[in-house]
């Protein structure tokens, strides 16, 4: 059960939307439909929300056992206080939403707009350069523009650090990149689902890894699998 606050002084109508897969919740503004806050402590599916009547504080309960009391200032909407953690994903996979997050935390809300209006997620932001700072982005202050590049730089090298880290039964052989959806086919190695369902659309009924012919095309999600990327992920993310 949830329910939506008011606030007659400040004329704003409060709004939250659980968003059980990947276990966010998401405060709007219904005179506007800006989106205020996305809450992302949780570790698993949040399943209940509430408001107080009478003050801005926003109760969430999970499937992780946990209540989160979260307490808001509506004039700098971007800076939920329990909100202070970055995305537990890698930057890349980033969602625009995600990316506001982040130039908030770098005290560069200033800049959520600009970057909304150009829609960019986490691959569009480790690519931006100075050239599309200033020439895409209109960004005029070179000093603006020197911030960010720096920040984003500080991105690039906690990805390549944590890159660098991931167990090798983590990457799929065929994209050598972190599985996100591991599934088993019928060689016995796990592979990302898109990526092995792409190999096989390609009429390629061979074993990426062993280059035999495939028994069969079936893929069996590995759960197992998914939760350890997922635990390591939370491991080394924070």
């Amino acid at each position: 059960m949830w329910s939506g606050l008011p606030d007659q002084n400040l004329g704003y109508f409060l709004y939250p939307y659980l968003r059980s897969v990947d276990k966010s919740v998401i405060v709007y503004d219904t005179n506007t439909e800006d989106i205020l806050h996305t809450l992302t402590q949780h570790t698993r599916y949040v399943t209940t929300c509430a408001f107080a009547p009478n003050i801005l504080l926003l109760a969430t309960g999970s499937m992780d056992k946990t209540v989160n009391i979260w307490q808001f200032d509506l004039e700098t909407p971007c800076q939920a206080r329990i909100a202070e953690d970055q995305p537990k994903q890698f930057t890349e996979d980033w969602s625009e939403d995600d990316v506001s997050n982040w130039l908030c935390a770098q005290d560069l809300k200033d800049l959520v707009g600009i970057f909304k209006m150009n829609n960019i997620d986490g691959r569009e932001l480790l690519n931006l350069t100075k050239e599309s700072l200033a020439d895409d982005l209109k960004i005029e202050s070179l000093g603006l523009r020197s911030k960010v590049l720096r920040k984003i730089e500080e991105l690039r090298t906690k990805m390549k650090t944590l890159s660098s880290e991931i167990p090798d039964e983590f990457i799929c052989p065929i994209t050598r990149e972190l599985m996100k959806d591991p599934v088993i086919a019928s060689d016995g190695y796990s592979y990302e689902k898109e990526a092995m369902e792409n190999w096989i659309s390609k009429k390629k009924r061979t074993s990426p890894m062993t280059n035999l012919v495939l028994p069969s095309v079936v893929l069996i999600p590995n759960r197992t699998l998914k939760m350890a990327i997922d635990r390591w992920l939370e491991t080394h993310q924070k």
